[in-house]
């Protein structure tokens, strides 16, 4: 990456500095409404990522960094008793007490996580002269992403963004999401994820292969889940699969997802960090 231009210390004029950069290409009707965010998963694991802020709000995006499987630097005078630990244990990086540009280096995401709003205005300038991706803690929409209300069962994961209007209704949404997809969400797509495994290893048509996932998805599976029903989704499984799988490989398959559910149900239900959406 190429060295990047170092800042003095930002004075009363550098929040209007960056806030005009970014508002250059606007037009007027883009200044009514806020432009939408492209919504995008990505894979986090082997990533580097770099904190700025040792505090409360630092530690939660570590946590969840780490969550994901990225590799973690963190630059801040003080840190939590955790992050300190962390970086005690090799878990967590320390890159220094103090930001300075070149601390990007093959950095891929950046979070702008100080309690000091200039700091992270500073940090969220140079990200943007460096082309890396930005998250501002004190000024979201300074950066160049957000992280959304996520609600998360395994490997569902359901992101709600008002693109920076309203971080409240946000989570109002994900609170009712949260209700509405229950522990038994996770069960349920790990074994759809077992039954298409199991018969695209048949080597049917995409056509075919197609129809009987969608039906074995029209099935109420959930509700059955939380009813413990066992004997109804099998024998509703068969039916649709019947020739191609039979009653004993469904029942194995049902079995590899239905103890562990049955067991450690509570643990499902994943935390996640507040959003700035």
């Amino acid at each position: 990456m190429r060295r990047l231009r170092r800042y003095s210390e930002p004075d009363e004029g550098s929040r209007s500095h960056v806030v005009s950069r970014k508002r250059v290409m606007r037009t007027d009707d883009e200044r009514t409404a806020p432009r939408p965010y492209y919504p995008l998963f990505v894979s986090l694991d082997r990533r580097v990522c770099l904190v700025i802020g040792g505090g409360a709000v630092g530690e939660r995006k570590v946590r969840g960094l780490l969550q994901c499987g990225a590799s973690v630097r963190i630059v801040s005078r003080e840190l939590t008793p955790w992050l300190k630990a962390m970086c005690e244990r090799g878990a967590v990086t320390y890159a220094g007490s103090d930001y300075e540009p070149g601390q990007f280096e093959n950095i891929d995401l950046v979070f702008a996580a100080s309690s000091d709003p200039a700091l992270n205005q500073r940090v969220a300038a140079d990200a943007s002269e460096g082309r890396v991706w930005c998250n501002m803690a004190t000024d979201p929409d300074l950066g160049s992403f957000i992280i959304p209300a996520v609600v998360q069962r395994g490997p569902l994961t359901i992101a709600v963004s008002t693109s920076g209007l309203s971080p409240a209704v946000a989570r109002n949404i994900r609170e009712k999401l949260d209700q509405e997809f229950g522990p038994s969400w996770q069960a349920y797509l790990n074994l759809m994820g077992l039954l298409r495994k199991a018969i695209l290893a048949r080597g049917l048509e995409s056509s075919e292969n197609r129809r009987l996932l969608t039906e074995i998805a029209d099935l109420p599976v959930v509700e059955w889940i939380e009813g413990g029903d066992v004997d109804r989704i099998l024998d509703a499984i068969h039916r649709v699969c019947r020739p191609l799988l039979d009653l004993e490989e469904l029942a194995r398959i049902l079995d590899k997802e239905w103890k562990p559910f049955s067991s450690s149900s509570p643990h499902y239900a994943i935390a996640v960090e507040p959003s700035d959406t």
